[in-house]
């Protein structure tokens, strides 16, 4: 049976809903919302880097609440082990017959979104469990592979914070994050917003089962989410502003001619062509949340720093201050617009 095609109008509308929806039960956190919005119609992974308490994980359980799809949550500790995340082969003893066999015991991993919470306090070894099912959706025990549940997106936190029993992730897991938002504190208008909501007992996560979170008639479910991120296919994407989008990513390595001269020394390693794809690919879905059937130039200035700062490392002397990799991005942007200024100005 062919599956029904979605349209770009229907789709729009969707998402459109579900941001709304989300903002009435997570407030002061607009940029994260639609970034883990465009992370999801995309079929990729966030990577959410901020303090505690700024409902980051609130918002994976309001996400799996309206989307009616499967959540689990793993929290990251040194003394994690891989098998904890994915599973392991248990023997399994019939009482009548004594017959033995093993059997796949599956973990919290399966799935469709899944909190990694605090992911840098685990080690190296455990992180690592990670990179097959978010490259290749699925996981390999015993020498069987396991498919994992489709839709599946891992949202990973870490605390920026965190010195002591840390482990920085390692390059190649970082790629495999579509995006890295970074979550900063709310406003004094939202935070109060918050506050009011926790005196009317009404706020996220402070009730058993979730009581207070209203959830719409069933408008989505795991059929929807793979037609939305189908339908993004349709949004257009104009070759000059391609071929722009091309020169931004290599300008990012400080060996190639695109990149400018009083920024060069600035860089250790560029981002590679996984980072042209996930940026195409957000714009793709921020354009379709903003009712567009076209990417434009406005789509890449905002979602060009979540998805090149964790994919680009500066040397040690540029890295004195805050945000450092978001302000190179930011020089490189202005380059880039005062060399395609014809090719920015007409796709704005």
């Amino acid at each position: 049976m062919q599956e029904q095609k979605m349209s770009l109008e229907h789709a729009a509308r969707l998402v459109q809903d579900l941001k709304r929806d989300v903002s009435q039960s997570i407030f002061g956190q607009e940029d994260l919302i639609v970034e883990a919005i465009c992370c999801l119609i995309s079929g990729g992974h966030i990577l959410m880097t901020g303090a505690p308490g700024l409902a980051k994980t609130s918002l994976v359980r309001v996400f799996a609440r309206h989307l009616h799809l499967q959540f689990g949550r793993v929290q990251f500790t040194p003394d994690l082990l891989p098998s904890d995340i994915i599973g392991s082969d248990i023997l399994n003893i019939e009482p009548e017959t004594g017959r033995k066999a093993f059997e796949f015991n599956k973990g919290p991993i399966f799935v469709n979104l899944l909190l990694a919470d605090e992911i840098n306090r685990a080690s190296p070894r455990t992180q690592s469990a990670l990179l097959e099912a978010m490259q290749e959706r699925t996981c390999t025990v015993g020498g069987h592979a396991h498919i994992l549940p489709d839709p599946f997106m891992v949202f990973a936190t870490q605390n920026p914070f965190e010195s002591e029993g840390a482990f920085p992730l390692p390059e190649a897991q970082l790629d495999r994050f579509l995006l890295h938002t970074l979550v900063d504190y709310p406003d004094q208008d939202a935070e109060e917003k918050i506050l009011q909501a926790h005196a009317q007992a009404k706020l996220v996560g402070e009730q058993h089962g979730d009581q207070a979170m209203e959830v719409p008639a069933e408008r989505m479910s795991v059929e929807t989410v793979r037609q939305l991120i189908n339908a993004k296919q349709q949004v257009v994407v104009p070759d000059e502003l391609l071929g722009v989008i091309n020169r931004l990513v290599r300008a990012t390595r400080p060996q190639d001619a695109n990149c400018p001269d009083h920024l060069r020394h600035l860089i250790w390693y560029g981002a590679g062509p996984r980072a042209g794809i996930s940026l195409l690919s957000v714009c793709r879905s921020l354009a379709l949340l903003e009712g567009s059937d076209t990417v434009r130039w406005r789509h890449v200035r905002r979602l060009v720093k979540p998805a090149l700062r964790h994919r680009i490392k500066l040397v040690v002397q540029a890295q004195n201050e805050q945000n450092a990799e978001d302000v190179f991005i930011e020089s490189l942007l202005r380059h880039i617009e005062e060399t395609a200024h014809l090719a920015v100005k007409g796709w704005m």
